[in-house]
């Protein structure tokens, strides 16, 4: 597969004001891609894609939309349609999560997390792929994450939504194979962010050992993305842990994922 081409092109980025979304906006930017940046915090938002055109000499764009509000994933690719631009990489970044049974969870806030982190993927990756196929070049970076690899107690919900992410992204990846269309299933474990505590993960625990730096996790994303593979997991932590999933029994990797979420959040 060819190399990755940034510079000039346009990528889209959700969840961009914080976190890892800003994190990418700032290497793609530094590549020399062209910048959709999305996400709810609009004066934020418009002086981070100010910042960034004024440092980097690229254009950039920023639609405000809230991705787990009825009608927010329309208004986002109907303000991206708006304005002209072919997207070529489509980096689907905004997530969030929670700790705590799932039986005292709140419905409302479970079903737009599964909005945010799992339609909002489906619906901007269908938007968009069809353009890149025709033109067979860009694809899309689909930020999953190391519980993907299992069922996930006491964060229920997130874990099923990062799961359908990476079985979403390995059934494109697939379809599009050969086509110059590349599709990244990227499974970072705790990076300092802000995920940490609005998700409620009031203990270190594991996540001390597991945890990265932005920087280097988007980095290698990015070469992930280039070398055209289906999966990430940065750091040999994670990727012990993930491939130990794979092979012990499950009863097994259950108890152990409840014990160490019991020791992380509200429980």
């Amino acid at each position: 597969m060819k190399k990755v081409v940034f510079a000039g092109k346009w990528a889209l980025i959700s969840g961009a004001s914080s976190g890892l979304g800003e994190e990418f906006a700032r290497q793609l930017a530094h590549l020399g891609a062209n910048l959709v940046l999305t996400a709810r915090s609009e004066d934020k938002l418009r002086f981070f894609a100010e910042d960034l055109a004024r440092v980097n000499g690229v254009s950039t764009h920023v639609v405000v939309a809230d991705l787990g509000a009825a009608g927010g994933i329309r208004k986002l690719l109907d303000g991206v349609d708006a304005l002209g631009v072919q997207v070529s990489h489509v980096v689907n970044n905004a997530g969030f999560g929670s700790t705590g049974a799932f039986a005292g969870s709140a419905a409302e806030h479970e079903a737009r997390m599964v909005r945010v982190n799992s339609e909002a993927v489906m619906s901007i990756t269908r938007h968009f792929l069809p353009g890149m196929l025709s033109r067979g070049e860009g694809g899309v970076i689909q930020v999953a994450s190391t519980v993907a690899f299992q069922p996930t107690p006491f964060m229920a919900t997130y874990g099923a939504t990062k799961a359908f992410v990476m079985s979403f992204s390995l059934a494109l990846a697939e379809e599009v194979r050969d086509s110059g269309v590349r599709v990244l299933a990227f499974c970072p474990g705790p990076v300092p962010t802000g995920f940490q505590r609005a998700a409620g993960i009031q203990k270190a625990g594991l996540v001390r050992i597991a945890k990265l730096e932005a920087p280097r996790v988007v980095r290698s994303a990015l070469d992930a993305y280039d070398a055209g593979r289906l999966v990430m997991v940065p750091g040999a932590f994670n990727a012990v842990q993930t491939a130990a999933v794979r092979v012990l029994p499950r009863g097994v990797v259950l108890r152990a994922t409840r014990w160490a979420m019991q020791g992380l959040g509200r429980t």
